[in-house]
């Protein structure tokens, strides 16, 4: 059995959610791929967010109906038309998939060929390991698998951009809160915490940032220069 394939029960749902200008630009398909990832992971594990998402695309489509029409080239409207009927199935399709297969949001899977089980992760420091994900950087930032050990901490860091992470199996606790399954963390240069992944097994999440840490404390630099150096 691998460490996500407990699915919360109802009372279980996520507390912290997707802000709305993402939520806005998830939906107008303007986030890149490794935003879009973690966001979609996220609506499948989020019934509250999955409704926001809903009504924003209303209000995105009552706007459009007021834009004065323009003609399009015959090939230029299919391919719109094929786009909108894309963008129409996807949040219905996601969310389903998101809640068959085990504990593995349905858009990861796509990334996980092999599966969870065959992942070779990478010592990143104690009680720590990761694990990039095939997305280009070029496509908006690097994302990750990461796996905390029950109990260890990070080191206390900020941000020189922007980070975004979904806890998928267990929990962590910092400056912010707590986070379980489902909830999101997003954080900047205004963010100065240390993770602490909670007890009864290890805490596994996606995270995707734009930017390196910024790690702090009397360790600070040698982490930083280590992070560069293994980038």
């Amino acid at each position: 059995m691998n460490d996500l394939t407990a699915i919360p029960s109802a009372d279980q749902a996520p507390t912290h959610h997707i802000p709305a200008e993402l939520l806005l630009d998830y939906a107008t398909g303007s986030l890149a791929e490794s935003w879009s990832l973690v966001v979609a992971c996220h609506l499948s594990l989020c019934p509250h967010c999955r409704t926001e998402l809903a009504a924003i695309e209303r209000v995105a489509g009552a706007m459009l109906d007021d834009v004065p029409p323009q003609s399009l080239r015959s090939s230029g409207f299919a391919a719109v038309e094929a786009r909108l009927g894309e963008q129409e199935a996807a949040p219905v399709r996601k969310a389903a998939a998101g809640r068959r297969g085990g504990g593995i949001p349905a858009p990861l899977r796509e990334y996980l060929k092999d599966g969870i089980d065959r992942i070779d992760w990478r010592w990143s420091g104690a009680g720590l390991h990761s694990w990039a994900l095939p997305v280009p950087k070029a496509r908006g930032g690097m994302v990750s698998l990461l796996k905390i050990a029950p109990g260890a901490a990070m080191p206390l860091h900020t941000h020189r951009g922007e980070e975004m992470t979904l806890v998928l199996s267990g929990g962590f606790t910092d400056e912010g809160g707590a986070f379980t399954r489902g909830d999101v963390e997003i954080a900047d240069g205004n963010t100065e915490h240390r993770p602490v992944a909670m007890s009864g097994g290890p805490c596994i999440c996606l995270a995707v940032t734009d930017a390196p840490l910024d790690f702090r404390g009397s360790f600070g630099w040698v982490l930083n220069q280590w992070a560069r150096l293994s980038s």
